[in-house]
């Protein structure tokens, strides 16, 4: 009776291991897709947009799990800032994305942004000019969300990309605005990556892209 009853234990955790497992294959799949969109049309040559992703509590701030991504953000989020009050100092828009997870059993293995957790908010570090704040369950920042129509709201034609991960968020959304026509530049310094050298590799394959690659001396003089 007590082997029946653990063996019966132990299939039941093996089935919620499983379901726990293919919820997150499945999850990944659909989270790394990059979204088309429709071109850019009729936009003013002069607007551009700054967007800030994914710096928030759960990413750089003290709910992260991620060591490497909290050691590097004093100095990320100092450059951001630097970034975000000259953007705002020349009027232009500014964009805030963060990312929140919904998925209950995604939560399970780490709910470190999960909705409602001080992990999905903006990092409180972070200079919150006058702006819009995007939530995103994906990668890619426009997908499932107003981002599009933010854009073209403010008749944007350019966008300024600073955040984290070059490697994974900061890339979705790159290539979705490249899908839609954006121009695009990046401030080298205002993005981060879990290591030097794998945002050393994205910024090269971002230069290979036609992404603006700059400093905060160069984003100056481009407006």
């Amino acid at each position: 009776m007590v082997k029946k009853i653990l063996l019966r234990v132990l299939l039941a955790m093996g089935l919620f291991i499983l379901v726990l497992v293919v919820n997150l294959v499945i999850f990944n799949i659909l989270a790394s897709k990059v979204t088309g969109g429709v071109p850019i049309e009729n936009r003013d040559p002069g607007a551009a947009a700054l967007l800030v992703i994914d710096i928030q509590g759960g990413t750089t701030g003290s709910e992260s799990a991620l060591k490497s991504l909290v050691e590097q953000s004093e100095t990320l989020i100092e450059s951001v800032n630097h970034v975000i009050a000259e953007m705002h100092a020349k009027d232009q828009t500014i964009i805030y994305v963060r990312t929140e997870v919904v998925n209950p059993l995604l939560n399970i293995i780490n709910n470190t942004m999960a909705r409602g957790t001080g992990g999905a908010e903006l990092d409180p570090r972070l200079v919150i000019a006058p702006g819009e704040v995007i939530v995103k369950r994906r990668s890619d920042s426009f997908s499932g969300t107003d981002l599009d129509k933010i854009l073209s709201d403010h008749h944007i034609s350019e966008l300024v990309v600073v955040g984290l991960d070059a490697q994974q968020c900061v890339k979705s959304t790159v290539l979705a605005a490249l899908n839609r026509g954006y121009s695009i530049a990046m401030v080298e310094d205002a993005v981060i990556s879990k290591t030097s050298a794998l945002k050393d590799q994205a910024i090269e394959e971002f230069r290979e892209m036609g992404v603006k690659i700059l400093s905060e001396n160069e984003l100056k003089d481009l407006y």
